[in-house]
């Protein structure tokens, strides 16, 4: 008889504190962390911590960002969020960042470089 562990009950959740997990994603770019969470909902936890958020470069998915991709990273990164490059995504408007300026208070750096909906407010 087989027994099927769930992947949140996996060897390394189990023997690894969450804070050098949580550590370890740290080291991680953007599209990795997204991929980490689709691992297990334990995963998808330490993966989406806002603390794994603190400097994010969306340039290489300037084609694809919009507006409401700017507010959930607002939202779920807020309090943590000091670094944010939207270089090249020409389709964030001033509605976006004002909604984004609301929720990241401890932001310290912000590229809108070739942003061209952004106007001069």
């Amino acid at each position: 008889v087989s027994q099927s562990v769930s992947e949140d009950d996996a060897l390394i959740n189990r023997k690894l504190p969450k804070e050098l997990l949580l550590r370890i994603f740290s080291f991680l770019d953007v599209v990795t962390l997204c991929r980490c969470a689709q691992i297990s909902k334990y995963w998808n936890v330490l993966a989406l911590d806002g603390s794994n958020w603190q400097r994010v470069d969306l340039f290489d998915f300037q084609l694809a960002i919009e507006g409401p991709v700017v507010e959930h990273i607002s939202k779920r990164c807020g309090g943590f969020l000091k670094s944010l490059s939207l270089r090249g995504c020409q389709s964030i408007t001033d509605g976006a960042l004002m909604k984004f300026s609301q929720q990241c208070r401890n932001i310290e750096e912000l590229n809108l470089n070739n942003c061209k909906k952004i106007t001069d407010l």
